[in-house]
């Protein structure tokens, strides 16, 4: 404002020394060169004046000076009224444009006496325009100056908020902890922030005016350019994918690229945006989970789960080519004397040195797993008897060696019980029942045997336990019973809730485990009528739990009752109506029942069931998938049921105090857990340690023997105990 004002005091005085020198009234040709020559020198000085470094008041000197002009143009020239009140308004609009709100107004003294000072000192009359023009030139002065000032106050606000808007935006994209680029239509990179730099390993400055495919693995190359193609056209309004970039020092990184396009009102492409993620450690840690859920983690070898789906996947082609299907189950003899006399590391790698050398001995085609413990399966495709003693025989030869290691040496020897399939046996549970009792009858035959079952006859006491009649009767006649386990929270010790586990006290066998007709109720098509007794018993138990702490005014919450829930009742459709009636039939609250689903059980049809799990959830029942790390459910589908815990299966807490494989596999479960927001609950825990480790590894809460051993509810007593100090390790109850 400074050089605009000595610029209009130097136009101004120019003008004026020109119209003195050609106008023909001008009062003193003389006084009007001295004073546009002083003006005009003075607007000269004024514009090399350093205003930038000055402050903005120090325009206001300016004002005097026009004043000074102003009048003795007035007063020496021809006597113009309107440019002499032209020039005030003008002088007040320069105030306005360049100086605070309110100057105007203070400089109202100053302006008084510049403009009223000529009109009375002129000599003869008092001039032409009078002093009654004051009454309307001041005031015009005054507010155009204040009209004008507060125009340049609402300017200079709106033009700092969309700097600060500006400088925003710019925080923002230099700060996001994403990695954010502009790139143009032809790819190349024109803008990236700190975070996209630090993702590949370059200062941003280096990645500028370079292409993104110079960056991307050759590999992924044409997929990316596909989708950026596609987003040019216009088929794509953005894309997301998962790629592979070269890091500056040429190691991998793995991404997750979403993109966009900017587009003029018109719709032609203007330039691109992306955003980068670096998701390597995310991949690596599902990559390890899925492979955990279909592999054995410690001999690599693939689990029951995978197994007994190829196994169903042969029967088939086998049944289709006429061929048959041998079922070999393979024990090692005495191995629980390794374990207890060397140690359960000595025992893994026993283990491991069976599953490798059975690996190698198999024939192509033939599908080997680890099916739990110290057993393995094998399946093979076979014309008849002859194929299964050779393959028998090579297995025992391949163990005819020891196996030798620092700190021992070891003859291992295999019982093996074997299983054909025929016509009447074409099911996988059917046929690996058939080659376990068949591997117990070798057993008790003696180390290192091998026997065929007998689909006409089989084992007594297998076929006595798989009669559906046997079970029927049990349900009808009230053999079966519940024993209830109680799940706690590591550090503090206190009961959360309690497991109902089913028992059947068989009248001339004693307390029979869920092991030993379980599998039966399945096969028999029995599972949803066990399994409504079981729910409904177990609701029926804890609400009368609640019912009697409530008499004695025990103001906490009975705890949360856990029952399991099978495959066929999860995939029934009156399974939902089931648990609404029994919640309503038994007075027991919805929201302290958790219902037990079996990671297998989600796999036949996951989208089946994350519609019932919802609808389960919609009751206020809770859902924990049980013996999580045992199958191979998808991490997709995972996220998107409505679970709220995870188990983690007592096969990868047995060993954790010593194996580094089971202790990976729970953090990575943990940390899975941590991040979709699902508690995580270890089973199986029978020692100090084993507690100690799972905690050290972010999980807090866990049942097990450590804990309580499952007991009838006549021992638990009217009211459940409210700490865990209600079980001891022998099962029973101590005072609380």
């Amino acid at each position: 404002m400074g050089h605009i004002a000595a610029l209009a005091l130097v136009l101004s005085s120019a003008l004026l020394v020109l119209t003195s020198l050609l106008a023909p009234y001008v009062v003193s040709k003389t006084g009007v060169l001295i004073a546009g020559g002083v003006s005009l020198a003075a607007g000269i000085i004024a514009w090399w004046v350093p205003w930038d470094r000055m402050g903005r008041w120090s325009v206001l000197v300016m004002i005097p000076i026009a004043f000074v002009a102003v009048d003795l143009t007035y007063v020496f020239a021809a006597r113009n009224a309107f440019t002499y009140s032209v020039a005030f308004v003008l002088i007040f609009a320069l105030v306005g444009l360049g100086l605070p709100q309110w100057t105007a107004v203070r400089l109202a003294p100053l302006l008084v006496a510049a403009y009223v000072v000529p009109l009375v000192v002129l000599p003869g009359r008092l001039s032409d325009i009078g002093l009654g023009s004051a009454v309307f030139v001041l005031p015009v002065c005054i507010l155009l100056g204040e009209a004008i000032a507060w125009g340049m106050h609402r300017y200079a606000l709106a033009e700092q908020e969309i700097a600060d808007g500006v400088a925003s935006v710019h925080l923002l994209f230099e700060q996001a902890p994403i990695g954010i680029s502009k790139l143009g239509l032809d790819g190349r990179l024109l803008e990236v922030n700190q975070a996209y730099g630090e993702i590949l390993g370059y200062a941003p400055s280096d990645l500028v005016g370079r292409l993104m495919r110079d960056f991307t693995h050759p590999d992924d190359q044409d997929e990316n350019q596909a989708l950026i193609a596609r987003l040019l056209s216009g088929e794509l309004d953005r894309f997301n994918f998962e790629k592979r970039c070269l890091h500056a020092d040429g190691h991998i990184v793995w991404v997750s690229v979403n993109g966009s396009i900017a587009r003029n009102p018109s719709g032609a492409p203007l330039f691109m945006i992306g955003q980068i993620e670096d998701i390597t450690e995310a991949r690596a840690l599902r990559d390890q989970l899925a492979l955990t859920a279909v592999t054995d983690p410690l001999t690599g070898l693939p689990n029951r789960m995978v197994f007994m789906e190829h196994l169903g996947r042969a029967l088939e082609q086998a049944e289709s080519n006429g061929r048959h299907v041998a079922l070999l189950f393979l024990d090692i003899d005495r191995f629980k004397l390794v374990n207890d006399g060397i140690g359960h590391d000595a025992g893994d790698r026993l283990l491991v040195h069976v599953g490798h050398r059975l690996q190698g001995a198999i024939r192509h085609g033939d599908f080997l797993a680890r099916f739990g413990g110290d057993e393995f399966t094998l399946f093979c495709e076979v014309t008849d008897e002859d194929d299964v003693v050779e393959i028998v025989g090579r297995l025992r030869r391949t163990m005819a060696r020891p196996v030798t290691e620092v700190d021992f040496e070891q003859f291992v020897s295999l019982s093996i019980g074997i299983a054909v399939s025929t016509s009447q046996s074409m099911l996988p549970s059917m046929l690996l029942r058939g080659a376990d009792i068949a591997m117990y009858q070798a057993k008790r035959a003696g180390p290192g045997r091998s026997m065929v079952f007998d689909h006409d006859h089989g084992d007594d006491v297998g076929r006595n336990l798989r009669t559906s009649n046997d079970l029927h009767r049990a349900i009808q006649e009230s053999q079966l019973v519940l024993h209830y386990q109680p799940f706690v929270d590591i550090d503090r010790r206190r009961l959360l809730g309690t497991e109902a586990l089913v028992r059947w006290q068989h009248p001339t066998r004693g307390l029979l485990p869920p092991s030993e007709f379980i599998d039966l109720a399945e096969e028999c098509g029995m599972m949803g009528e066990l399994g409504s007794w079981v729910l409904r018993e177990a609701c029926r138990q804890g609400a009368a739990w609640a019912s009697t702490r409530d008499a004695s005014e025990v103001r906490i919450e009975v705890p949360p009752m856990s029952v399991n829930i099978s495959p066929k009742q999860l995939a029934d459709p009156g399974f939902v109506d089931l648990v609404a009636m029994v919640l309503d039939e038994t007075g027991f609250p919805a929201e302290r029942l958790w219902l037990e689903i079996t990671e297998g059980a989600l796999l036949a049809d996951p989208m089946v069931a994350i519609a019932v799990m919802g609808s389960i959830r919609e009751l206020g029942v809770h859902l924990a998938i049980d013996d999580f790390g045992t199958g191979y459910s998808s991490l997709s589908y995972l996220k998107r049921m409505p679970v709220e815990a995870l188990k983690i299966d007592r096969s990868f807490v047995e060993h954790i105090e010593t194996a580094e494989e089971d202790q990976a596999i729970v953090e990575s479960i943990v940390a899975l857990g941590r991040a979709l927001g699902i508690e995580v609950v270890a089973e199986g825990i029978e020692h100090p340690g084993q507690a100690i480790e799972l905690a050290a590894r972010g999980c807090r809460l866990a049942q097990g023997f450590l804990y309580g051993r499952p007991i009838d509810p006549t021992a638990i007593g009217p009211q459940l105990p409210r700490s865990i100090s209600g079980w001891d390790a022998s099962g029973q109850l101590t005072p609380v």
